[in-house]
């Protein structure tokens, strides 16, 4: 296609007849055996023009059947084609080669002036400049049923267009489609039968590279779009780093004071609200935004749309996980929580786990509502698991009927999961820096916040199942979407 020497060059510093064969070098992924262009010439100038059109003869000699619609081509532009299929008001005007298109004309006593592009002609004849020949020609033709004229051209006019190729070929403007052979079968076409042509819907077919070369470069293109989006990146590091220092400010030291108990579990409970919205919120927006170009690509078979899902989801996870470690470590620390390895890890991974979690919510939304929808509805939905994640009532003063909520918010095993990091596990006596401290022992905190009988392998299995459970429920979302997405086009 002659775009090695661009292999570098970001799409939007091409020139228009390099974006042509670009787009054209896309749909050849697939290695389609037809292919539909409409208008490949509209905005290039006479030079980028021809390139164009020559590189779909080039195809077409190579075994594809090339359709195009074409838009006032100049007369050398217009001697490539080997067929001609002109319509004006949905009526055929003529089918047949190029070069049979004057003749044609001309048995109507319409005669194409001296230097005068046919294809200009052609368009003021099917104007009516010259009369109502648009009928003439019409019932000439039989509203193309007439096949006299359907002959192939094989004039110098073509051979000049194949050395030129060849040329091009040489001076390594273009390089050549590779295409298996092409067999004809001798017997003549019927074309006063139906043809069965139902099987062309239910073909499925393949993709012209493996599930893992796909994941591949899909996560490859999915990170170069990371990099490239900096103040996007950036801006997701700053705002976890510049919330953990002024938390950290504001609770600093309450992890060794047992007078400051409360607020070291309001701490918790804020962190784990705080990692659970900004996960959510990054990848609110993933697939509406993408949608019209995922459908495209996939529909295309260029991959599956399990390998972009899964890419999507690996490149991403890192980004988040990174900044989640940064608040927690940084708000672990400047609270003075306390320094053993064990306490630290878990209070890390339950804080990865929530994140994770978030985030599985986020791209479920965002593959089942628009952004506007999503951005209204999606808080709202994590409302129930506020409310009933011991935070703000416990499970043993709740309504009995309202109980079993409880044991399906997420944000209650993670907020166990994160309390019990930090006071359970027969914690030491704290010490107190005020006349009286209601709670000395952690574990009669615990008891008062109705945790004592709270498990941290119960938590990590809940997340962890949740986790994976949304992660499918969004990606069959996501197939729905894209296929509702295509059927509305």
């Amino acid at each position: 296609m002659g775009l090695y020497k661009h292999g570098k060059t970001r799409i939007g510093a091409l020139s228009g007849g390099e974006k042509k064969r670009l787009s054209i070098a896309l749909e050849l992924l697939k290695n389609p055996d037809v292919m539909f262009f409409d208008e490949p010439t509209s905005g290039l100038d006479s030079v980028s023009s021809k390139q164009c059109v020559l590189l779909l003869k080039q195809m077409a000699i190579s075994g594809k059947t090339v359709i195009c619609t074409i838009h006032q081509p100049a007369a050398p532009i217009f001697e490539i084609f080997d067929h001609l299929y002109v319509i004006a008001d949905s009526k055929c005007l003529y089918q047949g080669s190029v070069k049979g298109l004057l003749p044609y004309l001309e048995e109507v006593d319409l005669r194409c002036p001296t230097y005068h592009n046919p294809a200009d002609f052609l368009l003021e004849v099917a104007s009516g400049e010259y009369g109502d020949y648009a009928t003439i020609l019409s019932e000439k033709s039989e509203n193309g049923l007439n096949m006299e004229y359907r002959k192939q051209q094989r004039n110098s006019l073509q051979l000049e267009s194949l050395e030129h190729i060849g040329r091009m070929m040489t001076s390594g403007k273009i390089t050549p489609v590779h295409a298996p052979p092409i067999y004809f079968s001798k017997s003549p076409i019927c074309c006063d039968k139906d043809i069965d042509i139902s099987y062309l819907h239910s073909y499925k077919g393949s993709y012209p590279a493996s599930f893992f070369t796909q994941l591949n470069v899909l996560i490859r293109r999915t990170f170069l779009v990371i990099t490239r989006n900096k103040t996007l990146t950036v801006s997701r590091f700053l705002t976890h780093i510049v919330i953990g220092l002024f938390i950290g400010v504001l609770y600093f030291g309450i992890g060794i004071d047992a007078s400051n108990m409360l607020n070291n579990f309001n701490y918790i409970f804020f962190s784990q609200m705080f990692l659970m919205m900004t996960a959510f919120n990054s990848v609110l927006t993933t697939f509406p935004s993408e949608l019209p170009i995922l459908t495209r690509e996939h529909f295309n078979k260029w991959y599956s749309l399990k390998s972009y899902y899964l890419a999507i989801s690996i490149a991403d996870i890192p980004i988040q996980m990174a900044a989640s470690t940064c608040y927690a470590l940084l708000t672990y620390f400047m609270t003075q929580q306390p320094i053993e390895g064990f306490r630290v890890g878990q209070f890390l991974f339950i804080c990865l786990l929530i994140a994770a979690v978030s985030q599985s919510f986020g791209l479920l939304i965002s593959a089942t509502m628009s952004i506007n929808n999503g951005v209204i509805f999606g808080p709202f939905c994590f409302l129930p698991f506020t409310i009933f994640s011991g935070f703000f009532v416990q499970l043993t003063a709740a309504h009995p009927a309202l109980q079993w909520i409880f044991h399906i918010s997420f944000l209650k095993y993670g907020f166990e999961g994160l309390v019990l990091s930090i006071f359970g596990y027969e914690r030491g006596k704290l010490p107190c820096e005020t006349d009286y401290c209601h709670h000395v022992y952690p574990k009669h905190f615990l008891k008062d916040m109705d945790m004592e009988n709270s498990t941290y392998s119960l938590a990590v299995i809940f997340l962890v199942s949740l986790f994976v459970a949304l992660r499918i429920a969004a990606f069959i979302a996501l197939h729905f979407k894209v296929k509702g997405h295509r059927q509305s086009r």
